[in-house]
């Protein structure tokens, strides 16, 4: 069980990494493709910067989906003694957020690669089909936070009462859970970029306690109970 706690709090400092350069790349290389205000506008920065946005949505996409599921399993070990059916249903919803997201991944790069195949020979269907594959992608892994963030405030939620993590940390986790589900409301996708920015700080606090505290010992259901030594007269 310490590997899965080790190998869990790995996995979330990474997803914490992948969350600083997919956001820093995003906000300054990709600036241009960000701010395109037409799908013709975007594959043709898409058919420019093809591997490189390739390598980007690996790490964000499938880099941060495998790394979440040590993660997923490492805080549902912790909370098992909690015997709280909230923690069980949030691990499988993190869970499923791993898959969704990694399989938003591999969509979006064959994406890149079809319509910039496309976009040397009818730049009009290129434009045509990227704003379809855009929408799908957005709609499974960026435009709304749904199923992270359940998993977020579920965990967080018993968390806070099981006194899991620090106070602090289980407080974020709550509030990120909040911000994460109000983006299934379309005027308030915003609050995504809140949800994204706080999960930086709690997946790092998480894998830092993760790797150095130890995990709650397992009571050793096989071993015999031991006699009571007779006083000897």
């Amino acid at each position: 069980m310490q590997s899965v706690q080790k190998m869990g709090g790995i996995g979330a400092l990474i997803a914490a990494g992948t969350f600083v350069v997919g956001l820093g790349m995003f906000a300054t290389l990709f600036n241009e493709f960000a701010s395109a205000t037409t799908p013709a506008a975007a594959v043709e920065f898409i058919a420019d910067n093809q591997l490189a946005l390739h390598l980007w949505n690996i790490a964000i996409m499938i880099v941060f989906g495998t790394v979440l599921v040590p993660l997923v399993l490492a805080i549902g070990d912790r909370l098992r003694h909690a015997h709280s059916p909230l923690a069980r249903v949030a691990s499988v919803f993190g869970l499923i957020w791993s898959g969704v997201i990694i399989s938003t991944g591999m969509i979006t790069n064959i994406a890149y690669a079809t319509v910039s195949d496309l976009q040397g020979t009818d730049p009009e269907m290129a434009a045509t089909v990227w704003a379809g594959l855009d929408a799908v992608t957005i709609g499974l892994g960026g435009g709304n936070e749904v199923l992270g963030a359940i998993w977020v405030l579920g965990t967080s939620i018993v968390a806070l009462r099981e006194r899991l993590f620090a106070r602090w940390v289980n407080h974020l986790g709550v509030a990120m859970g909040v911000a994460g589900l109000v983006t299934v409301v379309p005027q308030l996708e915003d609050t995504g970029a809140v949800f994204g920015l706080g999960l930086i700080v709690w997946f790092t606090a998480v894998g830092i306690d993760l790797i150095t505290s130890s995990a709650p010992a397992e009571p050793n259901l096989h071993q015999q109970p031991t006699k009571p030594t007779e006083r000897q007269s």
